[in-house]
């Protein structure tokens, strides 16, 4: 058992270290026993995981979530499910397990492992990403279509499974989950690395660009700009960091080149970005501008973008500017890589203001700040 959980840390640890896979708190990771399972904790970074960011659960009593009916309205049954998730926790009480806990336990290997690579939401975020992964992976996968994280997700999950498990008579070792990322499911850690690697050979392999996009980070300062201006007292205040880059240049040369990143792909952009970003073409009036964007949206922008310039993420701690912008660079390279699958497809409305209101990503954002 231990050799098994310090495998599932050590293969944690690994993709939890590179930023192609996972960014901040992003992502998470399990092993199962036919009792018990250890899944990540909900807002635990698996870049510096150890055996206590992992919360312990009773399989058996994991499994009410899949018999039970919940309520239709969605607030009460997320609540009504977060607090039977919380009676299968075995040990430590003090820590939540990850939302997606519930897909975890009904994906019949030991070791999971969810992630959400730059290179495949470069394929989940675009136009044609269903037709790409049928031609890529055939019907050994399972691909869904986006639903909101959360139980109708896992029931979504579910169905699909046991519709697969139906027509082949056994279990699928990919999951594509559309403008989201990617479980993948072995009995070994070995192979999920070997998956993995698959996987990426796959998809790059159909980006022609695919090694100019890795070279577009080369970072330069631009606070030497903006420091001088007045922000307003709550920018000002606020730890700034900034990135010039051929891939940030493309995206702010204009108001229209922008509007390619302007809308989050994944969750995770809404989580550490937030849905609205400030575009702006005259420094001269950018004070007023981010009271106007606080007025209509309620919080001081995380990110602005400088027409001609770059872009500069604000947060509270150094930590936490970091993850915005490393999230937000993200998202230029997901938008990039979309245009060899059919052009980006971002989130709709309706979807960002469910990860907007929903308490368990506010819960998560709340755990990715205190560990800054």
């Amino acid at each position: 058992m231990e050799k098994n959980i310090n495998q599932l840390i050590q293969l944690s640890i690994k993709f939890g270290k590179d930023p192609d896979y996972i960014i901040a708190g992003g992502g998470n990771s399990s092993f199962k026993t036919a009792d018990k399972m250890w899944v990540k904790a909900s807002g635990t970074s698996m870049a510096t995981i150890s055996e206590d960011g992992f919360v312990c659960l009773d399989r058996e009593k994991m499994q009410v979530i899949s018999q039970k009916q919940y309520s239709s309205d969605t607030s009460l049954r997320e609540q009504e499910v977060k607090n039977d998730l919380h009676q299968a926790i075995l040990f430590p009480e003090g820590k939540r397990p990850s939302v997606e806990a519930s897909m975890h336990e009904i994906i019949d290997y030991a070791f999971i492992m969810h992630t959400h690579p730059t290179l495949v939401n470069g394929v989940l975020c675009a136009n044609n990403s269903k037709e790409v992964i049928a031609e890529l992976f055939g019907d050994e996968v399972v691909y869904v279509p986006y639903i909101d994280p959360g139980y109708i997700l896992f029931k979504e999950v579910e169905k699909a499974l046991l519709q697969y498990r139906k027509e082949k008579g056994s279990e699928p070792q990919l999951i594509f989950l559309e403008n989201h990322g990617i479980f993948v499911g072995a009995n070994t850690s070995e192979e999920i690395e070997q998956i993995y690697a698959d996987v990426e050979q796959k998809l790059s392999a159909k980006v022609s660009s695919y090694q100019d996009v890795q070279l577009v980070y080369e970072s330069e300062q631009l606070l030497s700009l903006v420091n001088p201006l007045d922000l307003g007292d709550e920018l000002n205040r606020a730890h700034k960091i900034a990135n010039v880059s051929e891939l940030s240049k493309k995206y702010v040369a204009s108001k229209e080149a922008f509007e390619a990143v302007n809308k989050p792909f994944t969750p995770d952009n809404i989580v550490y970005c937030k849905s609205k970003y400030l575009y702006v073409e005259d420094t001269d009036s950018i004070k007023q501008q981010a009271e106007q964007f606080k007025q209509q949206n309620g919080y001081n922008p995380k990110l602005i973008a400088i027409q001609g310039k770059g872009i500069v993420a604000f947060e509270e701690s150094e930590k936490s500017a970091q993850i915005v912008l490393d999230v937000f660079k993200d998202m230029m390279k997901v938008s990039f890589l979309t245009d060899s699958f059919g052009g980006p497809r971002p989130m709709t409305q309706e979807q960002i203001d469910f990860i907007d209101n929903w308490e368990v990503e506010n819960y998560r954002r709340k755990m990715s700040k205190a560990s800054s």
